[in-house]
């Protein structure tokens, strides 16, 4: 028997909590009968006409249906402070209702979807200090000039974008996850999503207790391409999920940006080659600022004050600018530099302890 004490919502969070139950197989299901009615034909074994679902598929559902206590579970949700929102519904993002693809509901923690300006800063896992530094920049300008910042929660560029937003009083940044909101993926970010779920807002389409599945991360992209009024890829590898978010924005006219990298870097050989392929070139907050129709804003520091850049200033400038970018071996900037090589050493020194390189192993590498 049905409680008739549950909202709708508890239903279709049911019913998308059964094992590989997507976006598109939620929709197939739905366009027969709403979450209810499917729901009690799970567990009465009432056949389902769902010609692209496999026949075993529907038939896991029917076992994992009778097994699920949906009161139990719906309160368990509401106790961590989630909230779920259906398709056009109260707290659902008015930017997603049009979408080519709008996932029929979101769960939710934190504050509200913000309605102002947003930029997707995405990006490879395996990032550069120098992709880590541009993202947390970035994320910082834009947040303070009011633009919330979208990105998905995971190592590297997406993180360094969040931890840039929260170190200012800006705009909320909003993450997109690719499991429940109860379960924290990756688990280095923990510090991360708590602060998000409550200084910002966090979103999935994943129900509670969901693990991060492989194809959740391809579905959860499309949605932050669609929050999204530009899309910037800070680093990229040939290959990535922040392509696959590209391409997701392009489905959308969602203008595309990069941030232009080494040449001899692979963490930019994707974002390099969207430059090839007519992206945006993009080397400050201003370029977004401007493809997104207002105008540059000077920068806020988290007391509100406008903040300055800082200039180098240390005994070690000319061998900085001489270095550029990439990670170098010592015996390599002493090539380029063609200084004495005690004198090399001691230059940087002085710039690793000033906070304008960085070591890793046996090579230096420029972050400001």
């Amino acid at each position: 028997m049905m409680d008739a004490e549950l909202p709708y919502s508890a239903w279709l969070m049911a019913l998308l909590s059964l094992p590989g139950m997507g976006p598109a197989r939620l929709a197939q299901v739905l366009e027969q009968s709403d979450a209810v009615d499917a729901w009690q034909k799970l567990l009465r074994g009432t056949p389902l006409k769902l010609d692209r679902v496999p026949r075993e598929t529907v038939e896991k559902w029917r076992s994992a249906a009778r097994a699920f206590d949906v009161k139990t579970r719906w309160s368990a949700a509401a106790a961590l402070g989630m909230s779920m929102s259906e398709i056009g519904g109260s707290g659902y993002p008015d930017r997603l209702i049009d979408d080519i693809e709008p996932p029929t509901a979101l769960f939710h923690m934190g504050h509200p979807v913000p309605v102002g300006p947003t930029v997707a800063l995405v990006g490879t896992r395996r990032c550069t200090s120098y992709g880590r530094r541009v993202a947390f920049e970035l994320g910082a300008a834009l947040s303070a000039a009011g633009v919330s910042i979208v990105s998905g929660l995971a190592l590297g560029i997406d993180a360094a974008a969040h931890q840039g937003a929260l170190s200012v009083a800006g705009a909320l940044p909003v993450a997109v996850v690719g499991s429940g909101l109860d379960v924290v993926y990756p688990r280095r970010n923990q510090k991360l999503w708590e602060r998000l779920g409550t200084e910002g807002t966090i979103l999935s389409e994943a129900p509670p207790g969901a693990p991060p599945e492989a194809w959740r991360f391809p579905a959860r992209n499309r949605i932050i391409a669609g929050l999204a009024d530009f899309v910037l890829v800070v680093e990229s590898h040939a290959a990535g999920g922040s392509l696959l978010t590209v391409d997701e924005a392009q489905l959308r006219d969602v203008p595309v940006g990069a941030i232009p990298g080494p040449i001899t870097s692979a963490a930019s050989a994707g974002s390099n080659q969207l430059l090839v392929d007519g992206a945006i070139p993009v080397v400050g907050a201003d370029d977004i600022m401007i493809a997104i129709g207002h105008s540059p804003t000077p920068p806020k520091a988290a007391d509100g004050t406008e903040a300055t850049t800082s200039v180098i200033s240390t005994p070690g400038s000319d061998l900085l600018e001489q270095m550029g970018w990439q990670p170098l071996l010592f015996e390599q900037i002493c090539l380029l530099t063609s200084a004495d090589p005690s004198l090399v050493a001691t230059q940087i020194e002085q710039l690793v302890q000033a906070g304008f390189c960085t070591r890793s192993g046996a090579f230096v590498e420029r972050v400001r």
